[in-house]
């Protein structure tokens, strides 16, 4: 602001006329090298006014706004060494609650060369205040020194000095008080500067200042342009993407005349907001953190300097997300060669933007695109039966990612039938069944009741298993995808090997009574074809065998959830075509027109009653035929030769004449045969049905069998 000055100067008065000496003009005397002496140095002006000590002539200095006026009367005669005055000014400011600036300063000419002291004091009352200076002498050696002592009334209550200098030999301008301010107002604001001038009493000599004087006056001019309170916010952000920000705080600095002054704040998502938080200000600077929002957000300041100015502003507005999105995962499906992981993000600010997938634990990841909150994700390529240390993460649209979340899956190991069917070829077609199979002729497939089945026939090397700590060799693989087994001993034995125990070492009748035709029944219901419920009726001696057998030697090992149920074993009690079933008259089963007479055996059981659902059983005579066995004939080559009887599970006959029950066996030489009853002891070779889940290693040869794992 530019002040504009009007100066009324007072004409400076001849001489001294008495003693007295106030502020602005001072003389004194030095002390002569030898003898009883003095001088005295004459001032020839003056400026008076109406200030604390009043005289009748008036000094006043106007500015825009302010009037200034005050005393200065200088009128002695003779000054010593160590004269001090004191005169005041008073300024007056009119004008609407604006603060204005000024100096306070001495215009004139000294020409002592002693510097001159003054002190400036500032009061906001008008204070009575004066020195009372006597004359002194001293003789110091041949010499004698004329000084005078000064006490100052009242001077205590002006309190400390606002400003302190010299006023030093020369011409021109001295600023006394730089950058004065004051509030103005409507009804006038006052303040009074008292200025104290003295001739230092020096330890020295002071005879250059002979003849020496000071002439001028005090007077207010424009000072600088008062500052206003200025405020400026700069942002430390720390960027995101799509124009969001990670983290944001608001720096502001604040600029006012003095320095000091209140500050307060808000945020806000509008476009402004009221400051109504006082700030926490060090170095005229405070900092406001922005916290998470999902709308822009910006912070407003207020700062009040001490003379009540005023200055307002806001800072750009920011997205800001400070926060981390979160994941889970919720579930994962696995093949041999993949995995499918579906995750949950969530994000309550700027939202879900990404997700990443690693599969080694998050050394690396596929990053894609999508805002939805679940997101499915196929790792494939991957190995069969491999562990892998799943990661996943999600991204948000400033950037921000969420921790890692970790599971381990592994994929799935070829099922068993998998693996199997990896080491064969499978034939296509039927083979012929009214010869024994002495050679290996691989893999077959027919239809059971649950699928398509693949089974083994003929002298084949490659369907060995170990499992439970026996072995075994493979039947089938079912229509579901679970693993025929028949029990093959504690040690693998060649094809064509005759060995005892690759059966049960017991010999077992298969039923204990034979003089009823339900008794060729792996269960049985006296008086009925068949127990009318599944798996109903009284149990034959040789299932007891059975599940005592595999009570002790797969149960009990923990095994039993690699053995399922479902397949079943067929017991089949239909006659045979143009037989009826009879309590009184012979009759022949089913399974005599399929090995025996038609030679077309069938891996189906058409009725639901025949077929057992348990976890242990014996093989079909069926299913002997379609291994390579026929009804009679020697076979010592094929897989099923043991070199001993055993029973399988096909009723074969009822003889009314001799109430005897027949069920086909596999006789010594290798086929099937009928011949003896159901009292008699034969051998028991178990089946069992592993699940279509279990693990196998191994390539299936007696050297290297399947081994459940």
């Amino acid at each position: 602001m530019k002040l504009v000055e009007k100066v009324k100067r007072m004409n400076l008065l001849d001489k001294f006329r008495n003693k007295k000496v106030f502020a602005l003009y001072l003389v004194g005397v030095l002390v002569l090298s030898m003898g009883v002496s003095f001088a005295y140095f004459s001032a020839n002006s003056s400026v008076t006014g109406n200030g604390s000590v009043a005289t009748n002539i008036t000094a006043t200095i106007e500015t825009k706004g302010i009037t200034a006026d005050g005393n200065i009367d200088f009128n002695n005669v003779d000054m010593y060494p160590g004269h001090t005055a004191i005169a005041s000014i008073r300024v007056t400011g009119t004008g609407n609650n604006e603060p204005l600036m000024y100096d306070v300063i001495f215009n004139g000419t000294n020409t002592f060369n002693t510097p001159l002291n003054y002190t400036v004091y500032k009061s906001e009352s008008n204070i009575e205040v004066s020195y009372t200076c006597t004359n002194k002498n001293d003789y110091i050696s041949s010499g004698k020194t004329y000084y005078e002592e000064c006490v100052g009334n009242n001077i205590e209550s002006l309190g400390s000095p606002i400003s302190s200098g010299t006023l030093n030999n020369g011409s021109g301008t001295t600023i006394l008080k730089s950058d004065e301010i004051m509030l103005t107002a409507p009804e006038e604001e006052v303040v009074y500067y008292y200025i104290v001038i003295e001739y230092p009493n020096l330890d020295a000599n002071q005879n250059d200042d002979m003849g020496s004087s000071i002439n001028g006056n005090i007077t207010i001019e424009e000072g600088s342009e008062y500052q206003k309170p200025s405020i400026n916010m700069v942002a430390s952000t720390v960027a995101g993407s799509n124009n969001w920000y990670t983290s944001a705080s608001i720096i502001t600095n604040i600029t006012t005349q003095t320095g000091n002054h209140e500050a307060y704040y808000c945020t806000t998502t509008s476009n402004s907001c009221t400051p109504n938080i006082q700030a926490n200000v060090s170095d005229n600077v405070f900092t406001t953190t922005l916290s998470s929002n999902t709308s822009p957000q910006k912070v407003c300041a207020r700062v009040v300097d001490e003379y009540n100015q005023t200055t307002e502003g806001c800072s750009e507005a920011y997205n800001v997300d400070t926060t981390n999105p979160t994941i889970s995962i919720t579930s994962t499906s696995i093949t041999e060669n993949s995995i499918s992981v579906t995750v949950s993000g969530t994000d309550a600010h700027s939202g879900i933007y990404q997700y990443r997938f690693s599969s080694n634990g998050g050394s690396s990841y596929t990053t894609v695109s999508s805002t939805n909150s679940s997101y499915t994700y196929t790792f494939t390529g991957l190995n069969s039966g491999t562990s892998y240390n799943i990661a996943v993460q999600s991204v948000d649209r400033s950037g921000r990612t969420s921790s890692r979340v970790t599971r381990s899956v592994e994929t799935d190991r070829p099922s068993a039938k998998d693996v199997i069917l990896a080491d064969n070829e499978v034939n296509e077609g039927t083979p012929n069944f009214s010869y024994v199979a002495t050679n290996d002729e691989g893999v077959w497939t027919a239809e059971d009741n649950l699928g398509t089945s693949y089974y083994f026939r003929g002298a084949v090397t490659n369907n060995y298993v170990r499992f439970a700590g026996f072995y075994w060799r493979i039947i089938r693989i079912n229509g579901d995808g679970s693993i025929r087994l028949i029990y093959d001993g504690i040690a693998a034995h060649a094809n064509g090997e005759s060995s005892s125990d690759r059966q049960l070492s017991n010999e077992s009748v298969y039923n204990s009574m034979d003089n009823a035709n339900y008794y060729v029944g792996y269960t049985y219901q006296v008086g009925a074809q068949r127990p009318s419920t599944q798996n109903g009726g009284t149990a034959s001696t040789i299932k007891g065998v059975l599940d005592n057998w595999y009570s002790n030697n797969i149960a009990e090992k923990g095994l039993d959830n690699k053995v399922v149920s479902t397949p079943g074993f067929c017991n089949d009690r239909n006659t045979a075509s143009g037989d009826t079933w009879s309590v009184n008259r012979p009759f022949k089963y089913a399974a005599y027109d399929r090995v025996e007479h038609s030679t077309q055996p069938t891996l189906k059981c058409s009725n639901s009653n025949d077929l057992y659902t348990t976890r242990v059983g014996l093989i079909t005579a069926d299913e002997v035929r379609m291994a390579g066995g026929t009804y009679g004939q020697k076979n010592n080559s094929y897989y099923l030769y043991s070199g001993q009887n055993y029973w399988t599970m096909s009723p074969y006959y009822y003889n009314a004449l001799s109430s005897s029950a027949f069920v086909y066996s596999v006789f010594s030489h290798g086929g099937l045969y009928n011949i003896h009853s159901v009292d008699t002891e034969y051998g028991v070779r178990p089946a069992i049905n592993l699940a279509s889940n279990v693990t196998l290693t191994g390539s299936g040869t007696m050297s290297d069998p399947y081994v459940v794992s």
